[in-house]
């Protein structure tokens, strides 16, 4: 079975949806880099401008480029 946290968070006034998998039993077995189960395996960190249900401008942007996403790969130290 896989894990999977996600939650909304704000960071310079910019709304962004991250996304984790958590490591099981299972990933131990298979990798030797994970120490234990519950420690992030993966992430990804999308920035969201726009609110999916209304259509609305969530945060004005503050110069500069936004990455439109992050992604952390954990499992291969």
């Amino acid at each position: 079975m896989e894990l999977v946290g996600a939650w909304i968070d704000i960071q310079d006034d910019q709304c962004e949806l991250n996304i984790s998998r958590i490591a099981t039993e299972e990933d131990l077995e298979e990798n030797h880099h994970l120490e234990e189960v519950g420690e992030t395996i993966e992430s990804v960190v999308i920035s969201v401008l726009f609110c999916p249900y209304c259509g609305q401008k969530l945060m004005e942007k503050q110069g500069g480029h936004i990455p439109p996403f992050r992604h952390n790969d954990y499992s291969k130290w």
